[in-house]
């Protein structure tokens, strides 16, 4: 088991035609790649916790690194993890649109709080929150 965090920028002109089949095309694909986690687009920048199988992430971390719709992608975690925190949540992958959705990964990551990795992933979250 392996996860990737990581925040971007989102490219200026990006359209919502864009960012609909973005979310679309992630969750099929990172599901049918066992890929668990989740994507949040929120004022310009896009956050994307991965979780998966170390050689997998890494190919796919590959393209996220050239894909034009983004820049400045900062790495904040990236390392082997004994847990998979989002693996019981929404189906595994989850695109978060609303504040919502977000309180309701803040909720779901309470239950687990024990899990590795979990407090790292709510601090990063919270700005987010606000």
């Amino acid at each position: 088991m392996h996860t990737i965090c990581y925040v971007s920028s989102a490219r200026s002109n990006i359209t919502q035609d864009e960012l609909t089949h973005l979310f679309d095309f992630t969750v099929e694909n990172n599901t049918l790649m066992n890929i668990t986690g989740i994507l949040l687009y929120e004022s310009g920048k896009f956050l994307q916790v991965l979780e998966g199988e170390e050689s997998l992430l890494k190919k796919l971390f590959a393209k996220i690194e050239v894909d034009s719709r983004h820049s400045n992608i900062f790495v904040i975690l990236n390392k082997k993890s004994m847990y998979n925190i989002f693996a019981d949540y929404a189906s595994g992958f989850s695109i978060v649109k609303t504040k919502e959705e977000l309180a309701s990964i803040e909720s779901y990551l309470d239950q687990i709080e024990d899990a590795p990795n979990v407090k790292y992933i709510k601090g990063i979250l919270e700005p987010f929150l606000l």
